[in-house]
């Protein structure tokens, strides 16, 4: 049986919002997340920092009555005088049952020490001392506010460039202290969150499951062959979302009453693993791309035995 359609009264639209960017789309900044001073010791920066990725794909659906197909409300209710307005509503901090402290936001400005109002570059490393588990996933490009900024940002850039090094601070971002990590981008510097330390994981339980390695050496050097075959210059346009592509067809299809074929599913026999790998291998070598980006001369060689 079809799904229904759900609409808003006499809106044909069905009350759905898309929003659709090419990758790689540019417009203008907006307005920028933070801004404040980027400070190594003495040496003091303006910069504003704006987000550096986009979603490329977003489709966004709203919640509806099953019954009726109106939009879900969701109101912010006191238990006892019932829907209340935003400028109603105070911060408050549970210290025992239903009891609060309420802390006003200026409370929580007068805890933030004056360097939290900056950007303070603490310690400069190696890049490849920073484990990626770290990175929380939100990173946003500083640039230079005003034209008397852009000569010491540039410098800070350059240095970070010529020393390979990355430097780490925190600042205050959304009423939240964050571990910051300042990375150059060529000339321009990128400031990605960080995860603290402490709130990574320990590895061990999940090592301790996997037990010494067997490997063969026949599996190791197909394993590289095969690894070394799909090597070679990287073509980032193959990498793209396309959730929302398939999503807008979904919808296309059910406002047409069209049905909408689900892609073929492969149910293809799993070989052992150093047949898999032989097959790979052979499947690889004889793709048209194979050869690319490498070197003429085998990179693996099996050593003799006597």
């Amino acid at each position: 049986m079809a799904t229904p359609l759900r609409q808003q009264s006499e809106r044909p639209d069905l009350d759905q919002t898309m929003a659709l960017a090419g990758p790689g789309a540019s417009g203008p900044r907006g307005r920028p997340s933070w801004s404040g001073l980027l400070r190594l010791s003495l040496v003091a920066v303006p910069v504003k920092a704006f987000p550096a990725c986009s979603s490329t794909a977003a489709v966004h659906f709203h919640q509806l009555h099953t019954n009726c197909g109106q939009r879900i409300q969701h109101q912010k209710r006191c238990p006892i005088h019932g829907a209340v307005e935003a400028s109603d509503i105070e911060r408050g901090y549970q210290y025992a049952p239903d009891q609060y402290v309420v802390i006003e936001p200026e409370e929580l400005n007068k805890l933030r020490p004056a360097k939290d109002k900056a950007l303070v570059l603490e310690h400069f490393v190696p890049s490849h001392q920073v484990d990626p588990l770290l990175f929380a996933g939100r990173s946003l490009y500083l640039v230079p506010d005003g034209l008397a900024a852009r000569h010491p940002y540039g410098v800070v850039a350059e240095a970070l460039q010529q020393g390979g090094q990355w430097a780490l601070g925190r600042v205050v971002l959304s009423t939240q202290r964050q571990l910051v990590l300042v990375r150059p981008r060529g000339p321009l510097l990128v400031m990605d969150v960080l995860h603290y330390p402490a709130e990574i994981r320990a590895p061990t339980t999940w090592e301790a499951g996997l037990g010494a390695s067997a490997a063969a050496a026949e599996e190791i050097r197909l394993t590289r062959t095969l690894m070394d075959a799909n090597s070679g210059p990287l073509d980032w346009t193959r990498y793209r979302d396309v959730t929302a592509e398939e999503l807008s067809a979904l919808v296309e299809a059910k406002i047409a009453g069209k049905p909408l074929s689900a892609p073929a599913e492969n149910s293809v026999a799993v070989p052992q693993l150093l047949e898999a790998l032989q097959q790979s291998v052979a499947a690889a070598q004889a793709s048209p791309k194979a050869g690319q980006g490498r070197s003429p001369k085998p990179r693996y060689r099996r050593r003799a035995t006597g």
